[in-house]
């Protein structure tokens, strides 16, 4: 059985939970999935990695927006600072259209950044090209997106198996 259909049969035994409890509220629905979670985990091996993988990314990407849109907001009320932008190729470890596809939107939805494109190197490796508001180093800004992004959904989508 695949993630997603263990993750959809959690949703059921939460909403189960509630209604044998007779109460729809979702505090008990809450309750209902963390047990379920507890229960799936035992009896489907990395289900339970896969769902806390997906949690810690959604977290680190509120983060990192939150984090962005700060730095932008600095930016943008103290005109006098000066802007660096400029687009840099990032050579890509993933590989599946969805791996590219989280990691290009993520990307995008911290301010400062925007995906631009996905191609190949001379080499012949995919890269994506993203446009940065303030590049500062470009090998500092590639290892900031390689390690803080693109690990952490390799991670969730290969199931912890990337370094």
């Amino acid at each position: 059985m695949n993630t997603r259909n263990v993750f959809l049969m959690n949703l059921l035994l939460a909403v189960l939970w509630a209604a044998l409890h007779a109460d729809l509220s979702v505090t008990t629905f809450i309750i209902g999935f963390l047990f379920g979670f507890l229960l799936l985990s035992v009896a489907h091996r990395g289900y339970g990695a896969t769902v806390v993988g997906v949690a810690g990314f959604i977290l680190f990407l509120i983060r990192a927006i939150i984090v962005s849109s700060i730095q932008v907001a600095g930016y943008v009320l103290a005109p006098t600072l000066r802007l660096d932008q400029g687009i840099i190729e990032i050579p890509l470890e993933a590989r599946s259209d969805l791996e590219i596809a989280i990691l290009a939107s993520s990307i995008t939805l911290t301010p400062g950044t925007l995906s631009v494109d996905v191609g190949r190197s001379s080499t012949g490796q995919r890269v994506l090209y993203v446009h940065n508001l303030v590049m500062g180093d470009a090998d500092a800004v590639r290892n900031s997106i390689k390690i803080d992004f693109e690990r952490r959904i390799l991670r969730v989508t290969r199931g912890g198996m990337t370094g």
